[in-house]
């Protein structure tokens, strides 16, 4: 069979390509297939076709992989926040195992490198210590949205559709971060809404409300809000730093970076302080970290703890040495 752009076939999906999509090969050909997972059968639309391998997604799901699983995010397989809410957990470690495995041998040309099983996370959901969301003038509609007759199409502040700097979700509840972390973002949804000041257009270029950062000490359960503007604004921003504080005692800093570029990254050209403190300290075991707005920090901050106790282990440290942590 000749596979072809347009083209729908009925096929058992036999493994995940590194990036997360479903694998199937038709006549020696690899054809990826979004939102699929290995033992599904599945009616494909081909809906792009290369030399050497076609890209597809899920037209119908005929048979469930034992290995699918409920998501429970209600943006699963719209949002590029996660790929694999679709696959038991355990799976996933073991796929993400193999890929390590395979870029060993097929990239880096190692071969019989010994891979270890993949370290799971002590958490699946809520243990992310820093979010970042985007303001749109258009939001991006799910499927379900564009049914509704009355829906409104303008402001949102979300996550991005996979692969676009312009398709931004509403997003109500983002189940990656702690629950007070979506309290902060629908209460800055409703203050941007009343504030008469317009977000800002992806395409236009123009608007005030670029993105809102939310920070999360998990040692000391504190909080920082970092809100990106296109201009400086102290009399609208500092009332709603105030407000923040004022309703959520764990919200100890309240910042805003602001930046006129067009590239779309929240570290501003310049920062102001509009409420309590301008960093967060947490601790990842003895050590403590100051945290600013635009600092790198491992966004699992257990998961970091666990990477480090076991760089400890294999490197056989003696106590002696001097150690440089270089990302």
């Amino acid at each position: 069979m000749k596979v072809k752009k347009g083209q729908s076939i009925e096929v058992e999906i036999s493994g995940i390509a590194f990036g997360g999509k479903g694998l199937v090969r038709i006549n020696g050909m690899a054809v990826f297939v979004d939102q699929a997972v290995p033992g599904d059968q599945v009616l494909i639309r081909i809906t792009r076709k290369k030399k050497n391998y076609a890209e597809a997604r899920v037209m119908e799901l005929l048979k469930a992989s034992p290995d699918r699983v409920d998501p429970p995010c209600i943006y699963s397989g719209f949002c590029g926040g996660c790929k694999w809410q679709f696959l038991e957990y355990a799976v996933q470690l073991k796929y993400k195992r193999q890929h390590v495995q395979e870029s060993l041998e097929h990239i880096g040309q190692i071969r019989d490198a010994r891979v270890h099983p993949t370290i799971p996370s002590s958490q699946i959901f809520g243990y992310r210590n820093k979010m970042e969301f985007s303001c749109t003038d258009r939001r991006w509609l799910t499927p379900d949205e564009m049914q509704l007759p009355e829906i409104d199409k303008g402001f949102g502040i979300g996550l991005h559709v996979p692969g676009t700097f312009f398709k931004v979700f509403d997003t109500k509840r983002c189940l990656l971060q702690p629950d007070l972390g979506n309290q902060l973002l629908d209460d800055m949804r409703q203050f941007i809404i009343s504030s008469g000041l317009p977000p800002y257009g992806l395409h236009s270029h123009e608007g005030f409300w670029r993105f809102l950062m939310l920070r999360h000490s998990v040692a000391f359960d504190r909080w920082m809000v970092n809100i990106v503007s296109a201009a400086e604004n102290r009399r609208v921003l500092t009332r709603i730093a105030h407000l923040l504080m004022e309703t959520y005692p764990a919200v100890i800093a309240v910042v805003n970076n602001i930046t006129a570029r067009k590239a779309g990254v929240t570290t501003g050209e310049s920062e102001i302080t509009l409420a309590g403190n301008s960093t967060l300290i947490d601790k990842i075991g003895d050590f403590e970290f100051e945290i600013s707005a635009n600092s790198f920090f491992q966004t699992n901050t257990p998961g970091a703890a666990q990477l480090y106790d076991t760089v400890k282990q294999y490197a056989e440290l003696s106590g002696s040495e001097t150690v440089l942590y270089l990302y």
